[in-house]
């Protein structure tokens, strides 16, 4: 007779511990699963998932309670529900409100009831049930699971109070190791972030081998006022090593004043140079102080000085040796202290050897010769200095570009970039304007694809027409230049135009 009797309970009681077997066999495939995640988001979405699954709930949030006490929600829905937001920031603050004070799991099918009706707006009327659990690091709340159920006959029950308990316990823990795991990862950037600054003299960045070269020069010419020349191709940065050699240096209060020797004819140039008095010429009505007097007691940048005619060289000669000038008209010199550094995209040695440029000038200027590399020469800078240059254009465009996609990387690392650095950060700026992703891909650089020629195809890319007709004036200028080896008069013959009209469209182009 007892044995009929507790036969209904003994049949409860197998039926319990099936599911409970059920259940827990779904924790442990969850726990297979969620070590291989390495974000907190990822965490999150997964064990939202998987309890919205295992609970039958129609919506669940996990929802944190961040270092600076302010809130933090994940919230989802279930597969076919309708997307209405009912579990909303009012819902969770409550519910975790409760759960905070408790410490303990709150299962409610009478929200009124739970919290005052006169507290609870019409819109939760629909809800019929609602679970929280404490997600508990040790003794530390660190935030609550918070489902909710439309249905009259609730999905919560005695059975899923232990399961999700259990796994709210685990929640927590990977939750909380993989923000660990993150700000490890944020730390470790921002260290190597530091250790690139150390290889970063105002924008002249780089840490590779060549620039390490260059840099451990620097750091010795620095603290002089030596002569520097300068050589590299066009783009390569020659002007913004210049100006780190100044600003660092003993001059650095002095001014800084530059010049492009190949802009301007003979005559022009040595009255930029030197200057006049009143009456010197037709039209100089008034005395004109030139620029070796401006960059008095600082540094006298010549940018291009391959590109100076021969008869401003012997000019230029005597003023660096004698350490003054004689405006065009005066009777006297004027004593100057002024720091040469000059700048060729030129081989200086190759056209002194040709006769193009004389050899005792070419001595006085190259006491130290800084040589700078190719970008294609230093390709594990590419990253570095792309990563710079979108940095620069997303403040400048109010542009939130996380970063570049890893293929988009290769892709820039093996362009052979003619115009060097110049080039790489017009192509970025190019691609941060025109991007609609949160990270830059090599779609987003498709002018690069035809390596050599991408200069060409990107003539072709939609843009106003003034814009395209100037970019296209000034590659072929530049096409030009280079075939007269950046002689502007043998250019200008060329082009069948006034040299002095060349220096114009070369000023207003950009041209160097």
């Amino acid at each position: 007779m007892n044995k009929t009797n507790n036969a209904p309970a003994l049949q409860e009681r197998i039926t319990q511990l099936e599911s409970n077997i059920r259940h827990f066999e779904k924790i442990h495939a969850i726990f297979s699963e969620v070590w291989q995640l390495t974000s907190t988001d990822d965490v999150i979405d997964f064990f939202l998932t998987e309890i919205l699954a295992l609970t039958e709930a129609d919506q669940g949030t996990i929802f944190l309670f961040a270092p600076e006490q302010q809130q933090s929600a994940k919230t989802l829905f279930r597969k076919g529900e309708s997307p209405q937001q009912t579990l909303d920031s009012y819902l969770n603050n409550i519910l975790a409100g409760w759960v905070s004070s408790n410490r303990r799991i709150l299962f409610t099918e009478n929200l009124p009831e739970t919290f005052g009706a006169e507290n609870l707006p019409a819109k939760y009327k629909n809800v019929h049930s609602a679970l929280s659990i404490p997600l508990l690091l040790g003794e530390k709340l660190i935030g609550v699971i918070n489902l909710v159920s439309y249905r009259t006959e609730s999905p919560f029950n005695t059975h899923t109070l232990p399961v999700m308990k259990a796994l709210a316990t685990h929640c927590a823990r990977y939750i909380h190791n993989t923000s660990l795991q993150e700000k490890m990862f944020t730390e470790a950037a921002r260290l190597r972030y530091a250790l690139q600054r150390k290889f970063d003299y105002q924008g002249v960045i780089g840490h590779s081998v060549k620039m390490k070269q260059i840099f451990s020069l620097m750091e010795r010419v620095i603290p002089t006022d030596a002569r520097v020349l300068i050589e590299g191709e066009s783009g390569t940065g020659k002007e913004r090593i210049a100006r780190v050699l100044h600003f660092n240096g003993p001059r650095k209060d002095g001014p800084f004043v530059t010049v492009d020797c190949g802009a301007l004819p003979a005559t022009l140039l040595e009255s930029e140079l030197f200057g006049y008095v009143k009456g010197a010429f037709t039209g100089a009505n008034r005395d004109r102080k030139g620029l070796f007097a401006e960059a008095h007691g600082g540094t006298l940048f010549l940018d291009e000085i391959g590109n100076m005619p021969m008869e401003m060289q012997a000019k230029l000669l005597r003023a660096i040796q004698e350490g003054e000038i004689r405006p065009i008209g005066a009777n006297e010199t004027r004593k100057i202290s002024v720091r040469i550094i000059a700048a060729t995209s030129l081989k200086l040695r190759e056209a002194v050897e040709k006769g193009e440029f004389r050899q005792d000038l070419y001595f006085r200027l190259n006491v130290i010769n800084l040589q700078l590399p190719l970008l294609r020469d230093r390709r594990e800078d590419i990253a570095l200095l792309a990563q710079h240059f979108l940095e620069r254009s997303g403040e400048r465009y109010n542009k939130k570009i996380k970063g570049f996609s890893p293929k988009c990387i290769r892709h820039l690392e093996n362009h052979r970039w003619p115009g060097n650095i110049r080039e790489l950060e017009h192509a970025v700026e190019r691609a941060v304007v025109l991007s609609r992703g949160e990270y830059l891909t090599p779609e987003d650089f498709d002018a690069l694809t035809y390596g050599e020629n991408a200069a060409e195809n990107l003539l072709f890319q939609p843009r106003p027409l003034h814009t395209a007709l100037n970019e296209f004036k000034a590659l072929f200028l530049q096409r030009v230049l280079q075939h007269t080896s950046g002689k502007q008069t043998a250019a200008a013959d060329i082009l069948e135009i006034q040299r002095t009209y060349l220096n114009r469209l070369m000023r207003d182009l950009d041209i160097r």
